[in-house]
């Protein structure tokens, strides 16, 4: 079962939060996301943007920088 553009996922971040994100390309094991955010800045005032990530490889909950199916 492969993956396809327009999928949604979980980006693992190194904070280990997931993030939503959506395939915009996949070259064999190898995926490009938009990453969605929301994170609070130090006043404690949520930014919200997106992220762009190219050479991501799946991987499970617990590995920061890999995707997930969901």
């Amino acid at each position: 079962m492969g993956v396809t553009i327009g999928q949604t996922v979980h980006y693992i971040a190194y904070n280990k939060a997931h993030l939503a994100a959506i395939i915009i390309g996949v070259d064999g094991p190898y995926v490009d996301l938009v990453v969605f955010t929301s994170l609070e800045n130090v006043n404690g005032v949520k930014n919200f943007g997106m992220q762009f990530h190219q050479n991501i490889v799946q991987g499970n909950e617990e590995q920061p920088g890999t995707y997930q199916v969901i």
